[in-house]
């Protein structure tokens, strides 16, 4: 981020928290916003952190999202974080390392630098970054996401046969994301953030399988209204 000569020491910080809060959509809670409103501040000061990133279906623009995804990359040593609260999903890379990951076809970096925002970089890193490889970018491997889903299928039987209803229901939605993000890469269509999915299956001519997810999260949102 640009950062002007002529303002007060605080001013930086106030821009920055200022971005970050209309980048992200959906806050899941408050404890959430001010973590990561803590540690940009924190990062202004830290030459090891290069970039912090929102991703997921928090900033796409969709009626609900169940967590915050962050990615954070950063140079020469692990930067220390505040301990992040159970409502944020925090992931980090190392500098050195995200080239090669997104020449890999990494899902979830590929995913983050074509839909991600910005909420903090230095000297133009991740949108340089994103002018680089936004047009060569990886589709999601087919393969992979179907070994996800069957792992994820494995998971669910067991847990369900241990009497976890719940812990089953949700990894048996995860094999069915999988499965749907599969069909998507198989039809040469980037997947999008799990709420949208539905509508892009549909534009593919996969309308019983965008029927069943349209369910799976239904039921997920009802069992949750109910635990509210």
């Amino acid at each position: 981020m640009t950062q002007q000569t002529a303002v007060e020491p605080d001013a930086p910080t106030l821009q920055t928290s200022k971005s970050c809060l209309e980048a992200v959509r959906r806050w899941p809670d408050d404890v959430a916003q001010a973590w990561i409103l803590s540690a940009i501040e924190q990062g202004m000061t830290d030459v090891n952190l290069v970039a912090f990133v929102a991703t997921g279906s928090s900033v796409r623009d969709v009626e609900f999202s169940d967590d915050l995804d962050l990615v954070f990359v950063y140079r020469n040593s692990r930067p220390a974080m505040p301990r992040h609260p159970i409502s944020i999903d925090l992931r980090g890379y190392d500098e050195a390392e995200v080239a090669q990951k997104l020449a890999e076809g990494h899902d979830y970096l590929s995913w983050t630098l074509r839909f991600g925002q910005i909420l903090f970089e230095q000297d133009c890193w991740w949108t340089r970054l994103r002018a680089d490889w936004n047009d060569r970018l990886c589709l999601p491997s087919v393969a992979d996401a179907r070994t996800r889903a069957k792992k994820a299928e494995c998971l669910s039987k067991e847990l369900r046969e241990a009497g976890d209803e719940d812990a089953a229901d949700e990894l048996q939605l995860s094999s069915l994301t999988h499965i749907c993000r599969a069909e998507l890469s198989r039809a040469r269509v980037f997947p999008k953030s799990r709420p949208e999915l539905e509508g892009q299956l549909r534009e593919i001519g996969q309308h019983e399988l965008a029927d069943q997810l349209a369910s799976a999260l239904e039921h997920r949102r009802s069992k949750q209204r109910i635990q509210r």
